[in-house]
């Protein structure tokens, strides 16, 4: 609940501050604005690896393998499930309310064709499971990206097969590695060394001990970063708001983009899923969803679903 009212706060202090004057605000002003609510950023992104990473390897360390395994395969299931209605009900509602024909009149920016295929996006999404280093898997994701050979059909040297510019398949690869937290990478390695305690027995109780004790600490830390989302994430709104030129013309533009998102998540959230905790669980949803009320909030004030795993695991 008092999550929900630091969203309300910060709108109520971004339409306030924005209605101050002519409205304008400076990136600079706006910045200062929201600058403890980005510190509060930091702080929940900075607990993400050492929370996780302790929690998923002592949970899994704990387990009766042949418990893990019925779970495991649940949560796969449950995961492969929400995800196909999730991915329906996004196609239903952009060809029922085609949001982007809203703004038909204004002239697109036409987009660069993206440097990649779906064929590679796959083999990374299974190349980033398994880093080749714990370190660099906690700043860096791998990319595969392709290059451009121009207009004109080439040979490659190096293989003597022709490039064609209109079939992507033929171009050279080069890999890359982004600036961004290897999640996958390390929940993977987190799941192989959670097993490999369990495997181990005795031999293995020291290390388990070890990471409950992390995970017992890190949740501690958690718990007091948590106790100041609703000014984080008030402040956060008040910069955001602060940032727009015009919040009405903001709204006009992407209104449809919005309510187009909003019912998507309302429907998956407050009617998919709770139907499917019903009948899974033969209880009723609403005193999960409230106890979700946080978690929910944090991610609406942050936009960053990674910021607000510490939040959900608490």
């Amino acid at each position: 609940m008092a999550t929900l009212m630091g969203v309300v706060a910060g709108i109520s202090l971004g339409l306030t501050l924005k209605s101050l004057d002519d409205g304008i605000w400076t990136a600079r002003q706006a910045y200062y604005v929201g600058y403890p609510g980005k510190i509060f950023l930091n702080m929940l992104k900075c607990l993400i690896i050492p929370l996780i990473v302790p929690s998923l390897i002592a949970s899994i360390g704990q387990l009766d393998l042949r418990v893990s395994g019925k779970i495991g395969s649940r949560a796969v299931l449950y995961y492969m499930t929400t995800t196909f209605l999730a991915v329906t009900l996004g196609i239903l509602l952009t060809i029922s309310i085609r949001p982007g024909f809203a703004n038909s009149d204004e002239v697109l920016e036409k987009k660069e064709s993206s440097e990649v295929t779906t064929t590679d996006t796959l083999l990374d999404l299974f190349t980033n499971c398994f880093p080749p280093n714990l370190v660099q898997a906690t700043m860096q994701q791998y990319k595969t990206l392709i290059v451009d050979p121009g207009n004109e059909v080439v040979e490659d040297s190096s293989t003597g097969a022709y490039i064609d510019p209109d079939v992507k398949e033929t171009w050279k690869m080069r890999g890359s590695w982004n600036n961004s937290t290897n999640i996958l990478g390390l929940v993977i390695f987190s799941i192989a060394t959670g097993i490999a305690i369990s495997l181990s027995g005795e031999e293995g109780k020291p290390l388990l001990s070890f990471f409950k004790s992390v995970s017992h600490v890190m949740m501690k830390i958690t718990n007091w970063v948590v106790h100041l989302a609703p000014v984080g994430v008030a402040f956060l709104i008040a910069g955001e708001i602060l940032h727009m030129k015009s919040v009405y013309a903001e709204l006009v533009k992407l209104a449809w983009y919005l309510i187009t998102v909003t019912l998507g998540i309302t429907i998956q959230g407050f009617v998919i899923l709770p139907i499917i905790y019903g009948l899974v669980t033969k209880t009723l949803p609403f005193k999960f969803i409230g106890k979700m009320g946080p978690a929910l909030a944090t991610a609406f004030g942050t936009a960053s679903s990674a910021a607000t795993l510490p939040v959900t695991i608490n």
